[in-house]
């Protein structure tokens, strides 16, 4: 689901490109989808290098070079891609959303939140930005209803099937409030989605055991 995640923010940067007639700059672009859907994140970053040395003002180039390199886990040379394509473009949410995923892998949360925050509050359609607050809410500072408020919007709002990372978040948010039946349905519905998601066995076996000695 995180990949999917990923790939989705990737889609929305590239369906942003200017419909204008081919220049170099946009062939490599492109080019740079395709090396990304492949997984060639080193060749998608050469691509995107030289399509920004072409025409230094694509906001969109230097987010998804930021991303390959989030990718690659070079979350600080990420970071500073995104601060880029942001100084280009400031009204765009997905890329304080990809600063904000970049900083929360390097533990800065009070930068990510503050992204997260910006992301939505300029896209409140980005459900990859509700997912993200919503971990980061339930992880670190331990706001399990606002993360479950926001793991509920994601998944109002997300398109793409494979929704079982975010019923597995919700559902471990649940069960840390205790609400056990609720866990269970949202583990319940990540198994159906994804049946070999070994982790969500668990916690389920877990909640199950829980519900069982609450009733004693």
């Amino acid at each position: 689901m995180k990949r999917c995640l990923v790939l989705a923010i990737f889609a929305v940067c590239a369906s942003c490109a200017p419909c204008l007639a081919q220049t170099n700059a946009e062939f490599f672009y492109k080019a740079s989808g395709s090396n990304f859907f492949a997984g060639d994140f080193h060749a998608a970053i050469s691509n995107l290098t030289r399509s920004v040395e072409l025409d230094p003002r694509r906001a969109d180039a230097f987010f998804a070079r930021g991303l390959c390199k989030h990718e690659l886990g070079e979350y600080s040379g990420a970071i500073a891609d995104y601060e880029k394509s942001i100084h280009l473009n400031s009204k765009t949410g997905g890329y304080y959303c990809g600063r904000g995923r970049a900083e929360f892998a390097l533990k800065d949360w009070p930068a990510a939140l503050a992204d997260f925050n910006k992301a939505i509050e300029l896209d409140p359609t980005n459900s990859v930005a509700y997912f993200n607050r919503g971990t980061l809410r339930a992880r670190v500072y331990t706001n399990l209803t606002e993360a479950i408020a926001d793991f509920d919007k994601a998944l109002e709002l997300h398109t793409d099937p494979r929704e079982d990372d975010i019923f597995f978040s919700r559902g471990n948010a649940k069960a840390d409030l205790k609400d056990f039946v609720g866990a269970i349905a949202d583990y319940n519905k990540a198994l159906q989605i994804n049946p070999n998601y070994a982790l969500v066995r668990t916690n389920l076996a877990m909640a199950r055991e829980a519900l069982r000695a609450s009733k004693k």
